[in-house]
């Protein structure tokens, strides 16, 4: 299980983020970074998972920009 930097590290870098309760949103809302989080997204499940296994993924690649 990925840490709460983590999640919120892969959420302000994955493509598929979608907010919660997004299409409620107005289409002129900002999204502010300081609250994406993969808790926060639609594809994170109620076991805390991925619905569309991307944490890992991306956790990896920013591993290795990091090197």
């Amino acid at each position: 299980m990925a840490s709460r930097e983590q999640l919120k590290m892969v959420a302000q870098n994955c493509s598929q983020y979608r907010p919660k309760g997004a299409s409620m949103m107005s289409s002129t809302a900002v999204t502010d970074d300081r609250n994406k989080s993969c808790v926060n997204c639609e594809h994170f499940t109620s076991d805390n998972k991925c619905d569309i296994n991307l944490v890992d993924e991306i956790l990896s690649n920013l591993d290795s920009k990091l090197d």
